[in-house]
């Protein structure tokens, strides 16, 4: 173990206020309480009062703090740091010194478990039945579920079983972590003498950092800081944003590849189509709203068929783009599909994590700073109310909506600076880079599509 070390100018844990957070446990322990008693009495008045009229807390604090700013935003800049303090792997790194710990089962290592919990228990929903997750008592038993499961994974299985394949959220995080401006690695001069590897033994997951650079993958790191509170030769560094998205990246597993693919489809591109293009005055001419009229007029009531059709064809126009794209690109460097998607697929990242900044950014005005004033002015019995700072009618509101041209602009450099790595011609390059590159280019045409209807 090493006691002491000197540390670089891009380490923040030699930066005194971010130590003070990520190196006391006393500190760290105060942060996750705080996020664990919003995160139960969310739930307990989410059952307690049920119905959204008589309580606006619970979806505030899951759907105006959790999700926009404990998620998206930190994901950003921090990479999959939500993870260090969510009550899940608080509970987690608990129960696993009294658990069974026994080794996971096979079938519950398919990564792709936690992104379909979080396709099927939110996304999915959320088209179909608007409304129905903003419903107190609905999100309550939403996340009380989750919390369950979490307790009898953790209970039973070891390494953090839940969080490494099971959590919806994390499934999220690790992927769109390397898109983040910090990094954990070690000092290799103090690593490469080592011989009891304590920050290895601190870990939870059973990770190893000190190969973390190495690899240019944090694997299934959760940013909880147990290893740099057992070896200072932990350093967080501070890198360029997207740093882990350039270069090779040896992971053992392709989930990002899917993560990528579908996330971007069922969250950037329906929203540009149901909520984008579905709020102006195009609405009755697009494709997905005749396509939902017509599925209304003899499927059961009470579904937004409209909403289904949107994400339907998202799906459908996305998977068309991508993998026809991609193909078209591995046939011209002559590399295998498989491969070549994989290797790539970092690219499209940017466009739905940078690109809901805009809808973070416009709703704060617009939703989330009211809802969580009311929120806590219901908590502490007032009946004082705040009203939206802002109104879609407000011009710049709109222009948080650049930060859709600036993820689609991160896109096509990160896919332009791998296509680098194979050995062809300029002219191969940019031509595979103009086919490969067709999700990007079309998602611009909706940005632009979406500014031209909204000026008229």
């Amino acid at each position: 173990m090493v006691e002491h070390i000197t540390r670089s100018r891009n380490d923040l844990l030699g930066w005194p206020l971010v130590a003070a957070l990520f190196k006391n446990k006393r500190v760290l322990f105060i942060v996750r309480t705080v996020a664990a008693l919003l995160f139960v009495s969310a739930i307990w008045f989410g059952l307690r009062y049920p119905a959204l009229a008589e309580n606006p807390y619970t979806s505030a604090v899951f759907w105006s703090l959790f999700w926009p700013f404990f998620m998206i935003v930190s994901i950003v800049l921090i990479g999959p740091g939500f993870c260090g303090v969510c009550p899940h792997g608080v509970l987690g790194r608990f129960l696993s010194k009294f658990g069974t710990k026994k080794e996971a089962p096979e079938w519950m290592k398919h990564r792709g478990i936690g992104l379909g919990i979080l396709i099927a228990a939110y996304w999915v929903p959320a088209y179909l039945f608007p409304g129905l997750l903003k419903t107190p008592w609905i999100a309550a038993l939403l996340f009380a579920g989750l919390t369950l499961l979490a307790l009898a994974v953790f209970s039973r299985y070891k390494n953090m079983a839940y969080c490494t394949y099971l959590c919806p959220i994390g499934s999220v995080t690790k992927s769109y972590g390397k898109l983040g401006m910090v990094r954990l690695q070690t000092y290799r001069d103090a690593c490469d003498s080592c011989t009891t590897f304590d920050c290895a033994k601190a870990c939870e997951t059973g990770l190893q950092p000190y190969l973390f650079d190495k690899k240019n993958s944090m694997r299934d790191c959760t940013l909880c800081m147990d290893c740099a509170q057992s070896c200072e030769a932990v350093s967080l560094q501070l890198v360029k944003p997207s740093k882990g998205m350039f270069g090779e990246v040896n992971d053992r597993h392709n989930i990002h590849t899917y993560v990528y693919i579908l996330l971007l489809a069922i969250i950037t591109i329906t929203m540009h189509f149901h909520h984008g293009l579905g709020h102006s005055p195009v609405k009755t001419q697009t494709p997905w709203y005749a396509a939902g009229q017509w599925l209304a007029s003899f499927l059961p009531a009470g579904v937004d068929w409209v909403g289904f059709a949107a994400l339907s064809m998202a799906l459908v126009a996305t998977g068309v783009l991508v993998f026809g794209g991609f193909a078209v690109a591995a046939a011209l460097v002559k590399k295998p599909f498989k491969s070549f998607l994989h290797r790539n697929s970092y690219a499209l990242a940017p466009m739905m994590i940078i690109g809901s900044l805009s809808h973070v950014g416009s709703f704060f005005f617009i939703h989330y700073a009211s809802d969580l004033a009311n929120a806590w002015f219901w908590l502490i019995g007032s009946a004082e109310t705040m009203k939206p700072l802002a109104s879609m009618r407000d011009g710049w509101v709109h222009l948080f909506s650049l930060f859709g041209y600036v993820g689609a602009i991160w896109s096509a450099v990160i896919l332009y600076s791998r296509l680098g790595m194979y050995e062809v011609s300029a002219a191969k390059r940019l031509a595979a880079f103009a086919a490969s590159g067709a999700m990007i280019w079309f998602y611009i045409g909706l940005l632009l599509l979406s500014m031209a209807v909204r000026s008229h």
